[in-house]
Formats: structure tokens, C-alpha cells, sequence
């Protein structure tokens, strides 16, 4: 429950922070909110557990891999577009990590790839059509300053990155702490993306609005030490398209609060869209014995 409320509101404060004269940049929101949860991610968790038995160099070297996708490609992908266009927008192109982790689980796991798969990724990518077809004849589900075409193409990239680091760390979910494999992820994030910062001459700042304080509290506190903790606890649990469900809600939750707190208003197409997304998310998790055609289950193959 805490992923799905929790990471259904972060790409709405993102917004707060990242917008207005006092508005951070990307860089530094991310390295910000990545230092300060690994740090106290890391340091709860081994205060709790101490530090675990059996860690290898493969498991750090899986861990920091897994956290350049989670944190730098990921989040920091979806969290860069938030200058440019709603937060409904992004919320709803995202809703599709389900499937991607779904398709990506299959491959890396050596299992055959189904029917009802295929036909989820592709009724997904119908709806993300959708979603983003207003933006381009003065729609406001993509408002803003960015092509929507070329948002849409980054935040599928994130989407795509997301799943792949959540379906690759499930041996160290399965092994060690989730906080403190959760708190390496963030930690790595946090240095890979202090590197391109300082390539970048991206110069930190904290003169920030009473509003910005305040949206920057709620992502370092929920999005950054409770939410990607809780993740790790998920993916450990459940089947990784399972543990992505959160995206399966976000769109819901994100939609509603950036209607009430920004005033944004998606256009009617974008938001059958986002039906559609969510209704072939549910298609892909629904048991087979449920839906009408049985034979949307079979392996290609079969």
C-alpha cells in the first residue's frame, strides 16, 4: 500500500520542486533525495540488522548495476520530463512498467514469452498513444515546453529501466535487508549522478519556496526512504509484474492530485487512454482461469 500512494504523489511534488523562480534542477532534486535516503535508509537498516553474512563482490557489482537502472535511468528519466509537461502526463506514460517488467522477466528468465503478453504490451502501447495524441493538437495532457513525441519516447526509456533493474535484483531482494539493498541502489544513483553534475557545472542551491521546502520534505521522507524500501520488501514477495503494480495505481492517484493541487486538466482521449493502460495491465495479471479466452494464456509455442 505504501508504493502505491506514496509513488503515485513523488512525480507531483517532483513538479513543485522542479518549477517557479526558485526551482531546483533535476540533478540536484535527485542527488538530493538519493544521498539523504541511502543515508538513512542504510543506517536504520544496519542499526536493526547489522551488516549481512555472505556479501560478494557479484552481489555489490549486481547492486550498483541495479541502481543505475532504478535511479539514475529510471526515476531521474521520468523525474527530467516533469519541467516540460504535466504531472498526470507523466504519471499515465509510466503505467505501463508492469508490462515492460512483465516482457523483460520473461526474457532474462528464460521463460517463453505468451500470448496475453503480447497482446497486453500491445493494447499498452495502444493506450499510450492515446495518452499522448491530444498533446499534439493543443491538448493539455502534455502542456508544456517539450515535443511531446520526444517525452514520451525518454519516459518509455525510464519505464523500460525501471523494469529491468526491478526484475534484475530480485537474488539480492531474496538474500539480504530490503532497506539496505534499497539504500546501495540509492547510494549508487546518488554518485553516478553527482559525476554527470559535475560535468555539467550544475551547481547546487537551497533558496527554495516555503512550497518547494515542503515537497522536498515529503520525497526525501516517503519517496526516498519509505517507498524504495518497501520496493525491495515487494519484489522479494511477489513476481516482479507484480511488485510494478504500483504503476498500475500511480496514473489513478497522480491524475487526481495534479487536477486538485495544479489545476491540471487532461484531455478526455488521454484519459481513455489511461484506461486502456490500466486494462491491459489487468489483463496481463488476471489468472488465466479468469478470462474469457483461455487461449490468451498459451505460450506462443504451445
Amino acid at each position: 500500500m505504501a508504493i502505491y500512494l506514496i509513488w503515485g504523489s513523488t512525480y507531483l511534488a517532483s513538479k513543485i520542486c522542479l518549477s517557479g523562480p526558485h526551482a531546483m534542477s533535476v540533478m540536484q532534486l535527485q542527488i538530493t533525495r538519493e544521498m539523504v535516503g541511502a543515508v538513512i535508509l542504510g543506517g536504520l537498516t544496519l542499526l536493526r540488522y547489522g551488516w549481512p553474512a555472505g556479501v560478494r563482490g557479484l552481489d555489490i557489482g549486481l547492486c550498483m548495476f541495479c541502481g543505475v537502472l532504478l535511479w539514475c535511468g529510471g526515476n531521474t528519466l521520468a523525474t527530467a520530463c516533469a519541467p516540460y509537461t504535466s504531472s498526470g502526463f507523466i504519471v499515465m506514460a509510466m503505467g505501463v512498467i508492469p508490462l515492460w517488467t512483465a516482457l523483460f522477466d520473461s526474457l532474462f528468465g528464460g521463460g517463453a514469452i505468451s500470448r496475453r503478453m503480447v497482446l497486453s504490451l500491445l493494447t499498452g502501447l495502444a493506450g499510450l498513444a492515446m495518452v499522448v495524441w491530444p498533446s499534439f493538437h493543443g491538448g493539455q495532457a502534455g502542456a508544456g515546453q517539450g515535443h511531446p513525441l520526444v517525452l514520451m519516447l525518454v519516459l518509455q526509456l525510464g519505464a523500460m529501466s525501471w523494469a529491468a533493474g526491478t526484475v534484475l535484483q530480485r537474488p539480492l531482494a531474496a538474500r539480504f535487508p530490503g532497506g539496505l539493498v534499497a539504500a546501495g541502489q540509492l547510494a549508487t544513483g546518488a554518485v553516478g549522478l553527482s559525476c554527470v553534475a559535475l560535468v555539467l557545472h550544475d551547481v547546487p542551491h537551497f533558496d527554495l519556496a516555503p512550497r518547494q521546502w515542503s515537497a522536498l520534505a515529503f520525497l526525501l521522507l516517503f519517496g526516498s526512504v519509505i517507498a524504495p524500501g518497501s520496493y525491495v520488501a515487494v519484489v522479494r514477495t511477489f513476481r516482479p509484474e507484480i511488485a510494478s503494480t504500483f504503476a498500475y495505481v500511480n496514473p489513478i492517484v497522480g491524475v487526481c492530485l495534479g487536477s486538485l493541487i495544479l489545476g491540471e486538466r487532461p484531455a478526455l482521449l488521454s484519459l481513455v487512454g489511461m484506461a486502456i493502460i490500466l486494462g491491459s495491465v489487468a489483463l496481463l495479471l488476471l489468472p488465466p482461469r479468469l478470462l474469457a479466452f483461455r487461449g490468451l494464456g498459451r505460450n506462443k509455442t504451445a
